[in-house]
């Protein structure tokens, strides 16, 4: 949050800024459990037998 709010200040493109604030909720989601990487879903299908 803080290198949006920066970049905010700085007058970096909205663009750029959305990268960051793309990253948070990201990271939100992981913290509460709404999202998970995509390569831990793939090491858990690869070493054990989950939806057969």
């Amino acid at each position: 949050i803080e290198d949006a709010l920066s970049g905010i200040e700085q007058d970096v493109p909205i663009d750029m800024v959305q990268i960051d604030l793309t990253r948070c909720w990201e990271l939100l989601g992981e913290i509460i459990g709404d999202s998970v990487h995509e390569s831990l879903i793939d090491e858990l299908f690869s070493q054990f037998c989950l939806g057969k």
